[in-house]
């Protein structure tokens, strides 16, 4: 058996599991890079003080629109990828759910996508990687279709905490106005989920209804994010049980950019995942050390 074909089937078998497991797991794979992550400690240490920060117990953090100014070309950048998109002739990609469609080719992504150019930039970088405690790698970018489809929620309609790595962070921008009938990403803070899977035994194969969730931490408490166009989330979607696309008849489809920042020891990447990352053929000397550690250098 190749070794990495024995790595993957071990990680499967971690990335599934409770919490503890997976920690053990998390912690096994930070040791065997310790002396590989050198460049990636000294580039936090090096990192200047935050102009926001994602708290530890919130696990989120949602700003209006306008708090960027690259926000407008990405807003405009994937209306335009709707627009162009064939669905008849779908691009390959892993998520095929009815309710959720990825229109953007990730292939096709440039350095002057304007959500690659948001992606890198400096002081989303230098709050991402304070949040993680380590230099993320950049995994992907997507554009989300959401629009109604009949039937009970499922899947990721459903509370859920992605089992990618033990934490993430999952940047939303709004390319729609989102309203409560729109299918708004909805997020259970940090500490209150922490007391759910507790409370439930949590897998993370498992999805959990509202109910499950309301009988431990009570009603009201999770955070539906509404707002127009350019607004923004920041959230650990490892460590935040959250749902979303719950999108009611008549109400209008949501459209959102999703970019994701993993740990060097995500349960999905290889030990050799600097070689594999999607984007690690845009690095380029212009760009910052900073920038270059999260593309794959």
């Amino acid at each position: 058996m190749a070794d990495g074909t024995l790595q993957a089937r071990i990680s499967k078998a971690f990335r599934v599991r409770g919490d503890g497991p997976r920690q053990l797991y998390y912690a096994a794979r930070r040791a065997s890079r310790f002396l590989s992550d050198g460049p990636r400690r000294a580039a936090l240490r090096a990192l200047p003080a935050p102009s926001f920060t994602i708290g530890q117990a919130e696990g989120f953090l949602v700003l209006p629109p306008g708090s960027f100014e690259d926000l407008p070309a990405v807003v405009a950048d994937a209306r335009e990828t709707l627009v162009r998109y064939d669905a008849e002739h779908p691009h390959g990609g892993k998520n095929k759910k009815r309710f959720l469609f990825n229109v953007l080719d990730s292939t096709r992504v440039t350095r002057e996508t304007p959500s690659m150019r948001f992606a890198l930039r400096e002081d989303v970088l230098a709050a991402v990687s304070r949040y993680l405690g380590v230099v993320p790698f950049l995994t992907a970018i997507s554009v989300f279709h959401s629009d109604v489809v009949e039937g009970a929620p499922t899947s990721s309609q459903l509370h859920h905490c992605d089992g990618d790595d033990v934490t993430q962070v999952k940047i939303f921008v709004y390319c729609s106005d989102v309203d409560e009938g729109s299918g708004p990403l909805t997020i259970l803070r940090a500490d209150d989920s922490e007391r759910v899977r507790r409370h439930h035994g949590y897998q993370y194969r498992q999805r959990l209804t509202d109910q499950q969730v309301s009988d431990v931490v009570g009603s009201g408490r999770e955070h539906a994010v509404l707002g127009p166009s350019g607004s923004t989330v920041f959230v650990d979607t490892s460590r935040c049980f959250h749902y979303g696309s719950r999108v009611a008849k008549d109400a209008a489809p949501r459209l959102v950019t999703m970019i994701q920042y993993q740990t060097p020891y995500s349960f999905m990447l290889p030990a050799s995942a600097q070689q594999t990352l999607a984007f690690r053929r845009l690095l380029d000397p212009s760009q910052s050390p900073l920038q270059r550690l999260v593309l794959g250098e």
